[in-house]
């Protein structure tokens, strides 16, 4: 008959959890001594089965419940192990470790966030992904036109709610419907965004590129409040006072269209005098 006293004093001794898990396949696995023992009461009379039964269920349950208390002491003193270790000596230097910091775009683009938002203009950053709706048509370019095919245009698979695939949006001119409609007027807002043409990329072009959208709905608006807006962005991004002037161009879309050029000044390089300034286009 199994006698649980010998395992007993083997699990008093025990100090790891590997000594330990040895212990419970030896006595409590599947071909442990106890379990094997429950198995041979088969070949057991009646009358057998049933005293030997009641000494083998007292005996494991003896085992299991000294094995159970025994893992908890042992994962507690692992623990307390572990964090005796792991102790954190404030006398120590520091290490050294790199800072990291924004890019240079997204530098700049909060920079002209921040000018746009001093100014009371409302950000806002819509999606990538419009509607050729919202794309083209909400700001007068006909679905006709050579713009909306394939070769400036990435399409993608979704659909809008008219069936027609959606797109990368071209212009952030696509959030102009939008924002009226949330906003409602008078409005100035801006969307700072990602735009995306389907172009050969070369070392002056790309599939993705970046715009300033500005919209300014209200009454007495007029062209020199715009160039008084572009003169202040220009001069903070720039960090000094930035000269403009705006010249008349066709835009097939925009009316009235401007080109904006800047003034800068060329230094001689050994005096540092200003000899001349000229005029270069940045808008």
């Amino acid at each position: 008959m199994f006698d649980y006293k010998q395992p007993l004093k083997e699990i008093e001794i025990i100090k790891t959890l590997e000594q330990l898990e040895d212990f419970f396949q030896k006595y409590l696995g599947k071909q442990g001594t106890l379990t094997l023992a429950f198995k041979e009461m088969a070949a057991l009379s009646p009358e057998e089965k049933k005293e030997a039964g009641k000494v083998l269920s007292e005996a494991k349950a003896i085992l299991t419940e000294s094995y159970d208390i025994k893992v908890q002491e042992l994962s507690i003193g692992q623990i307390n192990e572990a964090l005796q270790k792991d102790l954190v000596d404030s006398s120590l230097e520091k290490s050294s470790y790199t800072i990291g910091h924004r890019s240079l775009l997204a530098e700049v683009r909060r920079e002209a966030e921040d000018v746009c938002k001093s100014m009371g203009f409302i950000i806002e950053y819509g999606t990538d992904a419009v509607t050729k709706f919202e794309n083209f048509e909400s700001v007068n370019i006909p679905l006709t036109h050579p713009a909306t095919e394939m070769q400036d245009t990435i399409y993608l698979k979704e659909t809008d709610p008219r069936g027609e695939p959606l797109i990368l949006r071209t212009q952030t001119s696509a959030m102009q419907n939008f924002m009226i409609k949330k906003y409602g007027v008078p409005l100035k807002a801006v969307v700072p965004g990602k735009v995306y043409r389907y172009e050969n990329m070369d070392a002056t072009h790309d599939t993705m590129f970046y715009q300033l959208e500005g919209i300014v709905v209200d009454k007495g608006i007029t062209i020199a409040h715009a160039k008084h807006m572009i003169e202040k962005l220009l001069s903070a991004i720039l960090k000094k006072d930035v000269e403009t002037r705006m010249r008349p161009a066709y835009f097939p879309f925009v009316e009235p269209g401007f080109e904006i050029d800047a003034r800068y000044e060329i230094t001689d390089p050994k005096t540092g005098e200003k000899t001349m300034s000229k005029w270069m286009e940045v808008l």
